[in-house]
């Protein structure tokens, strides 16, 4: 028995996991006020902590949320050890995470938009945040040195816009000289 309608309980399973943190935020922040009244140290230092940690936490579930919350879109994604692979009826294919040069989000014809993935060889793959598990794939680029998930966020809520970048590979250091021989030739 729920307690919830089903097209209310629909509507909210996107949300389970940030509500899920934002009661744990909300938690931390209630012992804070709570240890702040008689003055006990150690309850507000763990309830900053519970309030920081779950605060942290909650603004990933957005994040996550915001990322795949577009229209429904045909095909499957799958993440498996450092590899997206997109399976639909008209193109998908695969991208090795480690191979990536450029991430963006694009805005598709449809009023939806898709993740744009581009490899070293050239290659492109463009997943529609509405298929089947690309809420996964946020978590799968985090490794990323110096995603900007805030920016594909941002794309997302303006809609028509032009290609957003939100990750590209850093310049490779120069190629390293061999070592100079010293002594007689």
């Amino acid at each position: 028995m729920s307690f919830l309608r089903p097209e209310l309980a629909e509507r909210l399973r996107p949300w389970r996991e940030a509500l899920v943190w934002g009661a744990v935020t909300a938690a931390g922040c209630w012992l804070v006020l709570r240890s702040l009244a008689p003055f006990a140290p150690l309850g507000a230092l763990l309830g900053a902590a519970v309030a920081l940690g779950g605060g942290a936490l909650l603004r990933a579930a957005f994040r996550r949320v915001a990322l795949g919350a577009d229209k429904a879109a045909a095909g499957i994604v799958e993440v498996d050890e450092g590899r997206i692979a997109y399976f639909a009826p008209q193109g998908g294919g695969f991208a090795d995470i480690p191979t990536l040069e450029r991430v963006e989000i694009v805005a598709t014809g449809r009023s939806g938009h898709a993740w744009l993935l581009t490899s070293e060889d050239g290659s492109r793959l463009a997943i529609p945040l509405g298929a089947a598990g690309a809420e996964r794939i946020p978590d799968a680029l985090a490794a990323l040195p110096g995603i900007d998930l805030g920016a594909g966020v941002a794309a997302v809520a303006r809609s028509g816009r032009p290609p957003t970048p939100v990750w590209t590979r850093p310049a490779r250091a120069a190629a390293v000289t061999p070592p100079r021989r010293i002594g007689p030739h």
